[in-house]
């Protein structure tokens, strides 16, 4: 019978995490994860490496002395490829033996490998998680303020002690991930920390940590992180229960075991249910943001999307570059929106805009100024959303300004079931000059 594996122990990778119970090395001159209880892996730190080693910029060792190589691999080195290839089995592994896997999320950058192809961050992790580690799942973010969302998880105390050191690098789309436990939030509500669902195993991503702390700080940090990750392994003190504790049962145990199954069963699944209902309920309310919003966040986005609902094709790669096309007819389109009158900033940009499109066209193209001015008031009480000077000059140069509640009318039309409403608003606004009559 093989020696009794150690139990508790950790392998952190490009985080120092200082402890007797933990190992550090990096993603390639590890031993093989299997051996450890958890790992920790800070995905900014093997990207660095990664990119590294590729370039030379990094020397880099296996765990038995040979160097990595990324390509034209000699006697005694081993090719990049090759254990970042091996790394994917041995995490699989780890979690089957029911250990646990913490990340510090960032967004995944892409690495051209000899012998791997492209591969990003993630590449090592099972397809789920994975997946959660990318776009559409994983959306680029920043921020510092963070608070646990969680208080019963086991990372929660690791969370809130660092609340002060903590720099996310990404937020999650948890309508991307189904069955995924929000550990960490923003000050602004969204998920920069989550857990994912699975049957063996454990995989936390959490949000980066500004830097490490130094001093006393240092081992506060490792010894909080240290004691989260037990409590993720169900582990208490420097162990978790061993197998064949199974085998010992209590009278009514099962039973219990059974009831906090249905109840967790029961939980998730009314959390699949809220978060898909406040998603329908979002996509839908967003279109109201076309009554009060500015600026490319609050407005820009909606407009863009009203106007693909309405059948418009959009071309807005390039944010300051918006044109829309229904058939043959085009137009280079402008949003403006102001507390007060819109003026002619966005009559500027159109006239130069216009100005460099006719020189590479045939014809001058039509222009749309999409304005929401007192944007504080209610659409009814507006009066002259825009400045005199504004209205002159798109009956002189014969484009329309559009208030942003006529888009909302064509769109609210539009869901009410009037086939007729989108073609109409889209002749409208490509033919008329001059300013449109509100809600019109």
């Amino acid at each position: 019978m093989p020696g009794a594996k150690v139990i508790g122990r950790i392998l952190s990778l490009g985080f120092p995490l200082p402890g007797p119970l933990v190992d550090n090395y990096t993603f390639l001159s590890a031993p093989s994860f299997f051996d450890y209880d958890a790992i920790v892996v800070d995905l900014r730190a093997l990207s660095l490496l990664i990119d590294g080693v590729l370039d030379g910029s990094a020397e880099a060792e296996t765990f038995g002395g040979a160097r990595v190589r990324a390509r034209d691999a000699g006697h005694g080195d081993e090719p990049l490829s090759t254990i970042l290839l091996r790394r994917r089995g041995e995490a699989a592994m780890l979690l089957d033996n029911g250990g646990a896997i913490v990340c510090f999320a960032s967004p995944p950058a892409a690495h051209a490998v000899p012998g791997a192809g492209e591969i990003d961050d993630a590449f090592w992790l099972p397809d789920d998680a994975a997946r959660a580690c990318r776009a559409p799942a994983l959306v680029p973010a920043d921020g510092r303020k963070v608070y646990a969302a969680d208080g019963r998880h086991p990372l929660a105390t690791f969370v809130s002690s660092q609340a002060a050191n903590i720099a996310y690098r990404a937020r999650f789309d948890v309508a991307h991930i189904a069955g995924a436990g929000v550990v960490a939030r923003s000050e602004g509500g969204a998920a920069v920390g989550i857990e994912l669902p699975r049957e063996r195993g454990r995989i936390a991503l959490l949000p980066a940590l500004a830097g490490t702390p130094g001093g006393d700080a240092r081992y506060t940090m490792s010894d909080a992180f240290q004691a989260g990750i037990r409590r993720l392994l169900g582990a208490m003190a420097e162990g978790r229960e061993p197998s064949w504790i199974a085998a010992f049962t209590l009278p009514g145990l099962d039973e219990r075991t059974a009831a906090l199954d249905t109840a967790r069963a029961t939980r998730d699944e009314a959390q699949l249910a809220l978060d898909a209902a406040e998603l329908a309920r979002d996509e839908l309310a967003r279109y109201r943001r076309l009554l009060w919003q500015e600026g490319p966040l609050g407005l820009h986005d909606v407009v863009i999307a009203a106007l693909r609902l309405l059948g418009f094709d959009v071309y807005a790669n390039d944010p300051n570059a918006i044109e829309v096309r229904d058939g043959d007819v085009s137009a280079l389109v402008e949003i403006e929106a102001s507390e007060y009158p819109v003026a002619m900033a966005p009559h500027e940009r159109l006239r130069d805009r216009t100005e460099d499109t006719f020189q590479k066209r045939t014809a001058a193209p039509r222009g749309v100024i999409f304005v929401n001015g007192r944007r504080l008031l209610s659409p009814a009480t507006r009066e002259d959303e825009v400045t005199p000077a504004l209205r002159l000059a798109a009956e002189t140069m014969r484009y329309c300004v559009a208030p942003t509640s006529t888009l909302f009318a064509a769109v609210a039309a539009t869901f009410s079931g009037d086939a007729d409403a989108a073609p109409a608003y889209r002749r409208l606004i490509l033919t008329a000059d001059g300013v449109l009559p509100a809600g019109s």
